[in-house]
């Protein structure tokens, strides 16, 4: 699939699986493509092959002790708060001397109107150019979320398929929150060099569209339906010859125009440069990988290595703008960029399956995509610039988030080469994240479905198995529950040794709290006596309806390097400044403790307990029910759309309320308790709870649970754990407890009809007098 096809019919879904750092992440499917690169192709032997002893020993680079490595971690955070950094920006301009910066007119193209004259440069290890591209029509006006027509639009002539199937390049266009203009691009060539020496880099030409996007498209694409078909038809159209240019005036005009990049000139000899390439795997699988140099690094120096995997459904990053850190921002995780300045080389990948890289997806199964990690790491190894503790054995730490967290999880316990982990928005069990107590959470089943296949994922067909059935007759069968239940963490924890930092957002609803709280515990008790910490944000994969503390995410960025210099580089013991647990409130206020959530005194001894007398409750699907999210229309486009609106619960009016009143001052930092008693008839398997803040008027956390019932006709009682909340008591402040007969993000078609009583809630209370 052509990046431009994507834009803003998947973008949404960026938001929703945990691939970008705000509602602008909606189109960063549009530079996650891959261009074209007439490149030879790559050498049998030698550094870029995959196997191989690691060669010489090779000195760290000069100046890494501690107050450099500070220096570099400050450094990195302050360029991250920085809301006016310069288009392009690599090195401070005084530092660039040390690393050659050549710029060249790469290649031109001029049609009906377009002209093309791009530019390349080299910038702090990385291939960066311009398009300059501009119409007679619509000047350099380039097409975004709020320009859709009179605009220009740049994709690449590559699809995944292309990249994927031969040894090429990729470029990438940058996002658009970063500091970059929209015809900024940076391109990584496809290693065919030899690391070592330098010889053969020569040279490697891509190709991008440069198009017009007229108000006649626009209306055309817009359409129900037909919008789908238009949109290629008009692009297949306007690369006709001499119908294109007749159709000009109406569908707009399109020229393609060719970069070389000469990187004998742009990047000389052993100069280190940001490149792709493919590294085959256990089973002969080759797996898309992207390496990047540490900022300023130099020939003959080395730097410690992150490797950062993406979330689902995206590829590798790419994209090593620096992107101005917003007070409020919902980043999880810091970007490439706040890496390399931090003094760290840097390798991304497409997972298996999907994008460039080959072979079946398979859910970070340890067996596969555990093993395709331990792979890039293998070769890694053979890099001039990667510090090694040994041969085979670099110096490496683990980061990234959703999928791109849950891989850190596999990896680290099987491969005892992961120095340190800082998992984001990850899961302990599949499982329990997508069919909790057996009731499915369809709207995420949903959502992550549409994202897999709009990307054109080759999935494991078991996957499809437990989707449909899922959303169709409302279970998973034993095959398909096996599969998931492979996937990920779950029992490997128990061997897991190396120091982990655990990120987890409090809004989550695919990968709640209760995820992360499972793995902290369960690191805890295992026998190694591991590190662990835990923070709670408030972030993807929901998305914060609530105040964001304005410095959440630099704190994220800070405590991420801070990590990884301790346990990672070795240079001081920054992470000691981490607390233990902390976590932002629904208010964004910022705590912190001695003791994570499930540890003996963090709670006091005695919950409050709020009682209701219950009462008929009937079973319908929609009306009156929690969800789907539907505005006010200032939200987000994604949050208002189907499917991944069914994912946020809203105040039901089909459902048993009852008061909870807690002390003021008091902090709800827990899994509230809920049972009840109860006599049904019907074909559902489940009611839903939520907490109401009043004073808000929404669900707390965005967290509805699934409370399994049987509706035999007979009296039964349940008790449950809802979802894990962060709440504090301000003065005026309540909640009320609904349990509601319909949520969408458990959508069925059951009806029925329940009588309730006896309704207890037992919140736990942090005992304030613990030590924070």
């Amino acid at each position: 699939m052509r990046a431009g096809l994507c834009v803003g019919r998947v973008g949404g879904l960026a938001v929703a699986l945990g691939v970008g750092a705000g509602i602008g992440a909606a189109v960063l499917f549009s530079g996650s493509a891959t261009a074209s690169a007439d490149a030879p192709d790559a050498p049998s032997a030698g550094p870029a092959s995959d196997t191989g002893a690691a060669g010489p020993a090779r000195a760290q680079r000069a100046g890494s002790v501690t107050a450099d490595r500070a220096r570099a971690r400050s450094t990195a955070v302050a360029r991250a708060a920085s809301h006016a950094a310069p288009a392009r920006q690599g090195v401070p301009t005084q530092q660039r001397t040390s690393i050659p910066r050549a710029a060249v007119v790469a290649g031109q193209g001029v049609t009906d109107g377009i002209t093309v004259a791009p530019t390349v440069a080299f910038v702090d290890g990385v291939v960066e150019g311009t398009l300059n591209a501009t119409s007679a029509r619509y000047g350099d006006t380039s097409c975004s979320s709020t320009q859709k027509s009179s605009c220009l639009k740049y994709e690449y002539t590559s699809t995944d398929r292309d990249v994927r199937e031969n040894d090429i390049g990729k470029l990438t266009f940058a996002e658009a929150d970063t500091s970059a203009g929209p015809q900024d691009f940076s391109i990584l060539p496809y290693l065919t060099w030899d690391l070592d020496t330098g010889v053969d880099k020569g040279s490697q030409t891509f190709q991008v569209r440069v198009t017009e996007v007229t108000a006649f498209d626009e209306f055309l694409t817009g359409l129900p339906l037909v919008g789908l078909l238009a949109e290629p038809v008009i692009s297949l159209l306007q690369q006709t010859p001499v119908l294109g240019s007749l159709l000009a005036p109406f569908i707009g005009a399109s020229v393609l125009a060719e970069v070389p990049v000469n990187l004998d000139a742009l990047a000389p000899g052993t100069t280190p440069v940001a490149f792709t390439y493919k590294v085959t795997s256990f089973d002969g699988v080759r797996i898309s990988t992207n390496f990047f140099p540490a900022s300023e690094i130099q020939a003959g120096e080395t730097a410690p290595l992150v490797l950062n995997g993406p979330g689902l459904p995206l590829p590798g990053a790419t994209d090593p703008y620096p992107k101005p850190l917003t007070p409020g921002s919902a980043s999880y995780y810091p970007p490439l960029y706040v890496l390399r300045t931090a003094d760290y080389n840097v390798i991304t990948w497409d997972p298996r399956g999907e994008h460039a890289s080959g072979g079946i997806f398979e859910l970070d199964n340890p067996f596969y995509e555990g093993r395709d990690a331990s792979a890039i790491l293998s070769w890694s190894a053979q890099n001039p610039l990667v510090l090694l503790d040994k041969p085979d054995d670099p110096r490496v730490g683990m980061m990234g988030g959703s999928y791109g967290g849950g891989i850190q999880w596999v990896t680290a316990s099987t491969d005892p080469r992961i120095e340190a982990i800082v998992p984001s928005i990850s899961w302990n069990s599949l499982l329990a994240a997508l069919y909790p107590t057996d009731i499915v959470k369809s709207a995420w089943l949903t959502t992550i479905g549409i994202g897999l296949v709009a990307t054109g994922a080759r999935i494991n067909t078991q996957i499809y198995v437990a989707g449909l059935t899922g959303l169709l007759f409302g279970e998973i069968g034993p095959t398909s529950q096996a599969v998931l239940g492979s996937s990920g963490s779950t029992s490997l924890l128990n061997q897991l040794s190396v120091p982990t930092l655990i990120f987890q957002s409090s809004v989550d609803g695919l990968f709640p709290l209760e995820q992360a709280v499972t793995n902290a515990e369960t690191i805890t008790a295992n026998p190694f006596n591991t590190e662990v910490k835990m923070s709670w944000f408030c972030g993807l994969h929901g998305i914060c309806r609530t105040p964001i503390n304005p410095a959440q995410a630099a704190r994220i960025y800070s405590d991420t390097v801070a990590w990884l210099d301790t346990y990672v580089a070795r240079t001081g013991d920054p992470a000691a400044d981490i607390p233990r647990f902390q976590w932002y409130d629904q208010n964004g206020e910022y705590y912190s403790a001695d003791l994570l959530p499930f540890q003996d005194g963090f709670n006091q001894p005695v919950p409050y307990s709020a009682n209701g007398a219950g009462g008929m409750l009937p079973i319908i699907p929609v009306i009156g029910g929690s969800g789907p999210l539907q505005g006010p229309d200032t939200l987000p486009a994604p949050m208002r759309t189907f499917p991944y609106n069914g994912t946020f619960p809203t105040p039901a009016t089909n459902a048993l309320n009852v008061a909870v009143t807690p002390p003021v001052g008091s902090q709800i930092v827990g899994a509230p308790q809920l049972s009840f008693t109860y006599r049904g008839i019907g074909n559902g398997k489940a009611v839903s709870a939520q907490l109401i803040d009043n004073t808000t008027g929404l669900v707390v956390g965005n967290m509805v649970s699934a409370v399994p019932v049987t509706l035999d006709g007979q009296t039964n009682a349940v008790s449950i754990p809802m979802q894990d909340i962060a709440y504090t008591v301000g003065p005026g402040d309540s909640l009320t407890l609904q349990i509601v007969g319909y949520s969408s993000m458990f959508a069925s078609s059951a009806i029925g009809v329940i009588d309730i009583s006896d309704i207890r809630l037992d919140l736990p209370l942090r005992d304030l007098n613990a030590a924070s």
